[in-house]
């Protein structure tokens, strides 16, 4: 069944992040999975600031960790826990950069 407003939309989407957060910590991630995992966190976050980004943050955080992302795929995992912690933070063009990469892997940001 389809979600049938935006806020039901937008905890489906929360609630898919974070099924898929939790099991980044355990298997192999690609490039691909972090933009289909921080994508709709950091559009979520965009969109009500709620307690989503916190669990995306700690989820994008031990990815950062494992080590298992390098390259642009790191800068970007650099940039959304930035803008997870504190989007007041993240200059205008590093979000356009954030922007940019979705939607080349996509992940069109709707919110942000």
């Amino acid at each position: 069944m389809l979600p049938t407003s935006p806020a039901r939309g937008l905890a489906a989407a929360v609630a898919a992040g974070t099924l898929a957060l939790t099991g980044c910590s355990q298997a192999a991630v690609s490039a691909a999975d972090l933009y289909t995992i921080g994508c709709p966190a950091l559009d979520a976050v965009a969109a009500s600031g709620s307690v989503a980004g916190k669990v995306a943050l700690t989820g994008l955080e031990k990815l950062r960790d494992s080590g298992q992302v390098t390259g642009e795929s790191r800068q970007f995992l650099d940039l959304a826990i930035t803008y997870l912690k504190d989007p007041a933070k993240v200059p205008a063009e590093s979000k356009k950069q954030i922007k940019a990469a979705c939607k080349a892997n996509g992940q069109e940001l709707k919110n942000f």
